[in-house]
């Protein structure tokens, strides 16, 4: 997200109006989107964003932060350097959604009505859903770029290891960056045969899905790249002490559970929309996209409220959730937005 480090002045509750053509929830990479293509059309006057950031993080760039060394100071940078001008940024969380009555209300109890609403608040990253995850982060081996701080943790981990087995999981759970779990893995390879250190390493990629689709120019070669890929692995607990990953295992209707020992163990953490989406009356109530915005995959419009739209990793639509595809679908959503609100 991207927020600067004092309010604007038109953030303040007295400056503010109640009511707005277009409210936009998040300021990640879709929500900005959206706000750039509406700026140079008669509507941007008379749009809000609610975003209580005070910085935008370039989240991609963890990767590098993580397998290059970048400082990671690198990916912040002030949220209102990219809100555009006209545009009223409201500085508050938001707190709940009425699509019935066209309004939200903030964690500050403002309620603002809206005509049109794209939500665009991204998916919140849960640490804690893998026991003993959260607290031993950056420590015992365990590290992930998934965070601002334990990215340049990750490179620290990653620079220094000198061989043994070297786990990197990826999620039950949709999660952002597409292929990044897999590439994350392709780099530090390279980085350890650089090293010198490959030949004496086990690689492990291990999988909640029970099939990889990896990309031609990423997928292993079974002959010469030793990596071992575990299909129907999701990571439950971890044991820092021991050293050990538990993972729940599914190879079709059979479940049980499995242990592999670590020197090294990258986590992609499961993740999931905010809750007050997930208790909205915007989510799915049940099957694979429960709990994230229910959409139209194609013009991304609310199937039962068309005045709501989605854009990012939010909405429930099938695919990697990438900053590129989100950015795509935020051209989708302002296009509609001129046509429906009267903007072009």
């Amino acid at each position: 997200m991207n927020t600067s480090d004092s309010p604007s002045p038109s953030s303040t509750p007295e400056e503010r109006a109640s009511a707005y053509r277009i409210v936009v929830l998040g300021g990640g990479e879709g929500g900005l989107a959206v706000l750039d293509a509406l700026a140079e059309t008669d509507l941007v006057s008379a749009v809000a964003l609610v975003e209580p950031s005070t910085h935008h993080y370039d989240q991609p760039q963890w990767m590098r932060v993580g397998t290059e060394g970048v400082e990671k100071e690198k990916t912040r940078s002030p949220e209102g350097g990219r809100v555009p001008p006209g545009v009223t940024w409201v500085q508050e969380r938001v707190g709940t959604i009425d699509p019935e009555r066209r309004t939200i209300t903030t964690d500050g109890d403002t309620e603002i009505q809206y005509d049109y609403l794209v939500v665009a608040l991204g998916t919140d990253v849960h640490w804690d859903r893998i026991r003993g995850l959260k607290e031993s982060l950056g420590t015992h081996g365990i590290c992930s770029v998934y965070g601002y701080e334990q990215a340049e943790r990750t490179w620290e981990m990653i620079r220094a290891f000198e061989g043994g087995r070297a786990l990197f999981t990826n999620p039950s759970t949709p999660h952002k960056g597409g292929r990044a779990p897999w590439t994350l893995l392709r780099r530090a390879d390279a980085l350890w045969r650089e090293a010198g250190v490959r030949e004496q390493t086990e690689l492990f990629y291990t999988t909640a899905a029970s099939t990889e689709p990896f990309d031609d120019d990423l997928a292993p070669d079974v002959e010469t790249d030793d990596i071992h890929v575990y299909t129907g692995y999701d990571l439950v607990d971890v044991r820092p002490d021991r050293r050990e990953a538990v993972f729940d295992v599914r190879k079709g209707r059979s479940q049980s559970q499995d242990v592999l020992a670590y020197d090294l163990l990258h986590v992609v953490p499961p993740m999931r929309p905010p809750a007050l989406l997930e208790e909205s009356e915007l989510a799915y109530r049940d099957g694979p996209m429960r709990g994230y915005l229910e959409v139209d995959p194609e013009s991304l419009r609310h199937r039962r409220f068309d005045t709501v739209f989605g854009v990012g990793d939010v909405i429930g639509v099938e695919g990697v959730k990438t900053g590129e595809r989100a950015r795509k679908q935020a051209a989708t959503v302002a296009q509609a937005l001129r046509r429906s609100a009267g903007g072009e």
